[in-house]
């Protein structure tokens, strides 16, 4: 099953991707398209507020299920 079919499984869930670059987006997983995926997470955590957060899949290293 490729990587995009596989990502699509988890639509609603809280992930964490980790970034080529080592940087780490946490958040829940709202869109999975060809080229992206979409993270809404806290703009400012504990402090509420959210933020939608497009990463490519090309920058991704892994994606973590929490």
């Amino acid at each position: 099953m490729s990587f995009y079919f596989k990502l699509r499984t988890y639509l609603g869930r809280d992930v964490e991707v980790i970034l080529s670059n080592g940087d780490v987006v946490a958040g829940v997983l709202l869109t999975v398209g060809f080229s992206y995926v979409v993270v809404r997470t806290l703009s400012v955590p504990g402090y509420g507020g959210t933020e939608d957060v497009l990463i490519r899949l090309r920058v991704i290293e892994y994606v973590r299920i929490l």
